[in-house]
């Protein structure tokens, strides 16, 4: 099976798409802690070996896609300076 993870959260009828990646209420996703705890080993991986990285522009100038709410909204680039 393939996944393509850029659809996931998608529907092209509806401006937002339901929530597929973690879910919410009953149907929460299981993996879910699984993710964020892999989530927080990256930043201290990342803090560890790049302790001098920091965003290139200030955090308000960041161009974000998505509207927010349950399903967050994401940045379309993340410029860093290391």
């Amino acid at each position: 099976m393939l996944v393509d993870i850029q659809g996931i959260n998608t529907d092209p009828d509806r401006a937002i798409g339901p929530d597929l990646a973690f879910g919410a209420g009953p149907h929460y996703c299981t993996g879910a802690q699984l993710a964020r705890l892999e989530l927080a080993a990256v930043v201290e991986v990342l803090r560890a070996d790049l302790p001098g990285a920091r965003l290139a522009v200030p955090f308000a100038d960041l161009r974000r896609h998505g509207v927010g709410g349950i399903q967050g909204s994401r940045p379309v680039s993340l410029p860093v300076l290391f």
